[in-house]
């Protein structure tokens, strides 16, 4: 055992350049998702301090984690395949001398096993000490370290154990091709849970592969056209370009791993520039849709006059409303429980405060005070409620209500995304008195919306006078909230740019088949300077297929999960109410110039074998 262990320190040491190289890779992921983490985890007590509880932040954060993941898994199979690939020709030789390629298998994963367990380990008890200050969350911080060093350890080992045996071209292809189908099909399983369930142990794992295969995909399209122009160019005087262009499009290599790299770290970007700018303009419409005024008063007792609550409140207008409750046939169920909202709908445009896009008072009132035939009142109904029970502009509904009981015929006036001040923002919408004078029974107010120019003043004065009632006001810091939720996903979006420019680190070295076709392009008259020229122009054009295919990546994932996560953000915000997509551009031209500078300058900063002859030589 004794010189077995001593065989592998040899062999650690032999390679100890590349096994460096991936420590400090594995401890640089250690610590990115380490402060993602403490990062969600201070936004989360700084929420449960102000009184908050969004049941969606732990969706948006297990989204930006999984997505920080795939940049981590990525990483570090291919800082993995570097350091076996420091080490073909010792394991050539060993191979050829008996050893069984499955101790070379077993050697390898246990070597990069050990080295990433302890870095990245490492990295994420250094970046705890240094967010000590967040230390709050330690629970969530030790899970997270543990999690990460079981991706990192998986990652590894799966890479290790793949380039510690000497595959056939063939059958390497063909793993390749079924991982790739495996992949998408997974895609689209975990998309469409998402979408439809919200965040699962599957689906969070969704806006991640989306974007992998969304890349992959470019990636692959952007080589098939580079192989054209390479065609099209081989006429050409020049040896530089084609012979780049022609190096790249055909055996991609390692070029490839970079050009997924920078899209995957370019497609985060995209994601958590448009999440932030996409929260932003959302605003407080939220919390005015749950209010649904300046300020209003519920559960109001028989024995208090609605006016007397205004005059207290010192509002500048009030409009009495009751909720009543009716059963109706639904798909959902045998019969759904819909709210019905009455209010005195010519104080629609004076309390009820408008959401451009979604709820305008104005066209509310008119709609509601259009002539209808005798026994029918005019109603307003969410577009959820028409969609189920199949309704639409003209159509007539009986009415039979709960609280008080009474039965009407309506007659639907408008179709609206949503309705204000009701459970999940659906239901009907009619006017008080009108529905009184129908149903021949009087609908007492126990509701009161107030307008106000201060409404947290006028609730508090509510509040003191009339302690049995309960005063609804929109609180400005949930919509600060759901745009500090974002945090953690530019932190992942920062991760993956330091990732992707740690991959280009990585790759700046040339040797191995690459550096004897550099070799060869340098004595058949471009010279070294001419060789290192080709090796600059294939880095940097790969470095554009990146930013091309991360672009497109970033595009389709933002527009397939952004408006998803802000609604998760916000609560129990119903699909009706329309969610754009934006995007933050300081953000994210701050994110991609980092990444383009930081990129041009390791694609130009090429180190070629000093003597390139000899490498020729060796072929001979």
């Amino acid at each position: 055992m004794s010189g077995v262990i001593r065989f592998a320190l040899r062999r650690a040491a032999a390679a100890r350049a590349s096994l460096v190289a991936l420590a400090a890779f594995a401890g640089l992921s250690g610590a990115l998702v380490t402060a993602a983490t403490a990062v969600d985890a201070a936004r989360a007590g700084r929420s449960a301090a102000d009184g908050l509880t969004i049941g969606g932040s732990g969706s948006l954060a297990a989204v930006a984690i999984g997505m920080l993941a795939l940049s981590i898994a990525l990483g570090v199979a291919l800082s993995t395949v570097e350091v076996a690939r420091s080490r073909v020709g010792e394991t050539r030789l060993l191979l050829a001398r008996g050893v069984a390629p499955r101790w070379l298998v077993t050697m390898a994963v246990a070597e990069t096993a050990v080295v990433t367990t302890v870095a990245s380990l490492a990295g994420a008890l250094g970046a705890a000490v240094l967010l000590w200050a967040l230390m709050s969350a330690a629970p969530q911080i030790v899970l997270t370290a543990t999690g990460v060093a079981v991706i990192i350890v998986g990652t590894a080992g799966s890479a290790g154990a793949l380039a510690g045996r000497e595959s056939p071209p063939t059958r390497a292809v063909a793993v390749a091709i079924a991982t790739i189908v495996v992949v998408a099909i997974l895609t689209g399983v975990a998309t469409w849970r998402l979408l439809t369930f919200g965040v699962d142990p599957l689906s969070f794992l969704a806006p991640a592969l989306l974007l992998l295969v969304v890349v992959a995909a470019s990636t692959v399209l952007a080589l098939a056209v580079l192989r054209m122009l390479s065609r099209a160019a081989a006429r050409s005087r020049g040896l530089i370009v084609v012979t780049a262009l022609r190096r790249l499009s055909r055996r991609p290599g390692r070029s490839a791993a970079s050009m997924i790299a920078v899209a995957i770290a370019v497609g985060m970007s995209i994601v958590a520039a448009s999440y932030i700018s996409s929260a932003d303009r959302l605003g407080d419409g939220p919390e005015a849709l749950r209010v649904g005024a300046d300020l209003r008063v519920v559960t109001i007792p028989d024995d208090v006059a609605p006016s007397a609550i205004a005059d207290t409140a010192r509002a500048g207008a009030a409009m009495g409303g009751r909720q009543l409750v009716a059963s109706m046939p639904s798909t959902r169920s045998d019969r759904d429980r819909v709210p019905i909202l009455a209010l005195e709908s010519d104080k629609l445009s004076q309390v009820m405060t408008a959401i451009p896009g979604v709820i305008d008072p104005g066209d509310w009132f008119e709609r509601l005070s259009r002539f209808s035939d005798a026994g029918q009142i005019p109603a307003l109904v969410s577009q959820d409620v028409a969609d189920d029970l199949g309704l639409i502009e003209g159509d007539s509904l009986a009415l039979d209500a709960s609280s008080p009981s009474l039965t009407a015929d309506m007659v639907i006036a408008g179709v609206v995304p949503v309705i204000p001040g009701t459970p999940g923002s659906r239901g009907f919408v009619v006017d008080l008195a009108r529905l009184a004078v129908v149903s021949g029974k009087p609908v007492e107010t126990n509701q009161l919306w107030l307008a106000s120019d201060d409404p947290g003043a006028s609730a508090a004065l509510v509040e003191r006078d009339y302690p049995q009632v309960v005063v609804l006001t929109p609180d400005p810091a949930v919509a600060a909230d759901r745009v500090r939720q974002g945090s953690v996903l530019e932190v992942s979006a920062i991760g993956s740019v330091l990732i992707a420019l740690t991959l280009l680190v990585l790759r700046g070295g040339v040797s191995g088949v690459e550096a004897r076709e550099a070799a060869l392009v340098a004595i058949v008259g471009a010279g070294r300077r001419g060789a290192a020229t080709v090796v600059a122009v294939q880095n940097t054009t790969a470095l554009v297929v990146g930013f091309v295919a991360g672009t497109i990546g970033g595009a389709v994932t933002a527009v397939a999960t952004v408006p998803a996560a802000v609604r998760w953000a916000s609560g129990s915000l119903p699909a009706a109410y329309p969610v754009g997509i934006q995007v933050d551009v300081p953000v994210l031209l701050v994110l991609l110039a980092v990444l383009l500078v930081g990129g041009l300058t390791l694609a130009w900063w090429v180190r070629l074998p000093r003597a390139l002859a000899r490498l020729v030589r060796e072929d001979e």
